[in-house]
């Protein structure tokens, strides 16, 4: 498995009173580095991560449950389509996608700390197969050959690799910034 290098960059804030997270940041500046033609954003909340990728020869759909989220997407960026991961695979043709994005919820339910921001709080909870079905429906969503990069938190790189694994997924690489990390996964030619 290799490493990714990024860089240091700080992006500017695109909603007042809100931070750019870390994953967010790492997203986009990855993001960059693939030339793709159609991406999607599973879990993209306000659509931040397109706002600061250089993808705008890509058709670029952000695919989030939080309606609240969705309303504070820019579409000049993408266009915003609330739905579930779960049924990513009933909505979405398989194999449309040159590159997938995911910022799945790193904590479960069960642990952690909640934030006292409604807005982020929901984006960063679910059950613990949550991460699974983020991998599974990028999977889904990718042609042969392309390229999903997904953030977690460093301490669930074992399960983000076994995800990947399962899901077909070849040719893996990493990069931890903090405790946040960034795994890129291809998927195989048919």
């Amino acid at each position: 498995m290799g490493d990714l290098r990024c860089s240091q960059s700080v992006l500017p804030l695109s909603l007042p009173g809100r931070e750019i997270t870390t994953d967010t940041l790492l997203l986009a500046e990855l993001a960059d580095t693939i030339q793709c033609e159609v991406c999607f954003d599973l879990g993209t909340g306000t659509g931040e991560v397109f706002k600061h990728a250089n993808l705008e020869d890509a058709f670029t759909v952000g695919v989030d449950i939080s309606m609240t989220a969705l309303k504070l997407f820019d579409r000049a960026t993408g266009q915003p389509v609330l739905c579930p991961v779960e049924m990513v695979s009933s909505v979405f043709k398989k194999g449309c996608a040159d590159l997938v994005l995911a910022n799945p919820p790193y904590n479960t339910t069960d642990q952690s700390r909640t934030s006292p921001d409604p807005l982020r709080k929901e984006a960063r909870e679910g059950d613990p197969l949550l991460l699974y079905r983020f991998i599974f429906a990028g999977a889904h969503l990718l042609k042969p050959g392309g390229c999903m990069i997904i953030t977690g938190r460093s301490k669930r790189r074992e399960e983000i690799e076994s995800g990947f694994c399962a899901a077909g997924f070849h040719r893996m690489e990493k990069l931890e910034r903090g405790r946040v990390m960034v795994m890129k996964a291809l998927q195989p030619y048919s």
